[in-house]
Order: structure tokens, then sequence, then C-alpha cells
């Protein structure tokens, strides 16, 4: 994230992410935060793959806040390398995702909160995270049924 944005900024993110507007469909936002946030080109955003939501709560000064994440996966070709396209990015860091999962494990303070939720849900989906790996069956549920920012830290 870059160092200019008013929450997390300089903390480990998705390649994209962003709000959702009213009047856009899940996938047509998706594709157009690739295109802003990374300058994907159109062949590649054209493979967005739906693959679920992501529930999770956290407190505010005015209470408990619940958000719901459309989460997407996407074939990056090896040769690709995304561009900031809005000044919403400081860089973009080719990671194995191994060395994601585990930055996250170690280091997860400098992750963005719901950032952190997706990495580990797609290692889950994708077989990274095996459900012989402590705290699978809870985390697996808490990711749809609204997990709270704290038990993150103690799960993972």
């Amino acid at each position: 994230r870059s160092m200019s944005k008013a929450t997390y900024p300089g903390m480990f993110d998705q390649v994209v992410a962003g709000g959702q507007p009213a009047g856009l469909s899940f996938l047509g936002n998706c594709a157009k935060e690739c295109e802003e946030e990374a300058s994907l080109p159109p062949h590649v955003v054209r493979a967005l793959v739906s693959t679920g939501l992501i529930s999770y709560k956290y407190t505010t000064r005015k209470g408990l806040s619940t958000k719901v994440l459309a989460t997407f996966d996407i074939r990056m070709p090896q040769d690709l390398v995304p561009a900031c396209g809005d000044g919403e990015v400081e860089d973009f860091r080719l990671w194995t995702i191994e060395e994601a999962l585990l930055s996250v494990r170690e280091q997860l303070p400098l992750w963005k909160p719901n950032s952190a939720l997706v990495m580990i849900d797609f290692g889950m989906r994708h077989g990274f995270i095996s459900p012989d790996d402590p705290g699978y069956a809870e985390i697996s549920h808490l990711l749809r049924a609204g997990l709270c920012n704290d038990d993150l830290r103690s799960r993972f």
C-alpha cells in the first residue's frame, strides 16, 4: 500500500482491492480495480475467477463493524509485472505463496488485517494450508462466520 494512504499506509496487501461501489457488480469492480491499481491488461483481467466471500469484524470508535469481502483469483503470466496506475500502491513484490503465508504467520503486524485473511483463505483453498494444521477447522469456519481480527493473532 502507498505510504500516502490514510489507512494502513505501507502495509502488505493483495495485488488489487477496493471498496464496492453501488451499481457495479463484484466482478465488474474487481476488473476495474485490476486495471486502475495494477495496470493489468484486459486479456488477463478476463480470466478473473470468483472464489467466494470472507466475513470479518473489527472494533471501531463507534463499535463493532462487520465487513464482507468478495474474493477472486487470477493467474498472472510469469512475464507480467504489475504497475501502479492510481498512486495507491507503493510497490509490487513477487513472492511465492509459501513466502507470503510465512510472512502472514511471522510478520502479521506488517499486513493490512483483512488482506491477511484473504491470503489465509487462498492458502486454504489451494492446499498450502492443510486440514491437519492446528486451528484449520476453526479458521475455516470463522472466515465465513465473521472472524474478528484479534482471533487471527491467536489462531494462525
